[in-house]
């Protein structure tokens, strides 16, 4: 075997290593304002809110044609649905906060949806939709969920079946 040693010609200088300190700095500025946009993008309009009735009268101003939901209970007197041809309808009905106490209502105005079984007297509705300026409430397409009340009754806890008398066991 042949023996090998290092030795240099003194050509190669080694270059002294940069300082990469000022590519991470820029690097993260910029990684911090995409995050900061991207945030503030995501929030400022974008967004839906939930309100209720009342909720939605005290901001009315601020809420005409924003997307958001609105929760009441139906007035089953309101309920209205005009099928206008093969296509085309028209359902209206009003939502309240209270259904003792209908201060103030809000008219629902879905186009071109079938009118639901469960839509009846004081079903609870969610709409997803925006306001207009003449007071309506126009629902987006498939933006009208309801829940029936009577259709979830409350269990006697007597009357559940894991209820076991403890008294007889002891």
């Amino acid at each position: 075997m042949a023996d090998t040693t290092w030795t240099t010609t003194g050509e190669e200088v080694l270059f002294p290593a940069k300082n990469n300190r000022l590519k991470f700095i820029v690097g993260g500025v910029l990684l911090v304002a995409a995050i900061a946009y991207l945030v503030v993008n995501a929030m400022s309009g974008n967004t839906q809110l939930y309100k209720t009735v009342n909720e939605f009268y005290a901001e009315q101003d601020r809420l005409v044609g924003r997307d958001l939901r609105v929760a009441g209970f139906v007035i089953g007197d309101s309920i209205e649905y005009v099928q206008i041809d093969a296509t085309n309808s028209r359902l209206e009905f009003d939502i309240v906060d209270d259904i003792n106490n209908p201060d103030q209502k809000l008219h629902v105005i879905a186009l071109n949806e079938p009118k639901p079984d469960l839509l009846q007297h004081e079903a609870q509705a969610l709409v997803e939709g925006s306001a207009n300026a003449n007071g309506e409430f126009i629902s987006n397409p498939g933006g009208l969920l309801l829940k029936c009340p009577t259709r979830y009754e409350e269990l006697d806890p007597a009357d559940h079946p894991d209820n076991v008398d403890r008294s007889a066991n002891n």
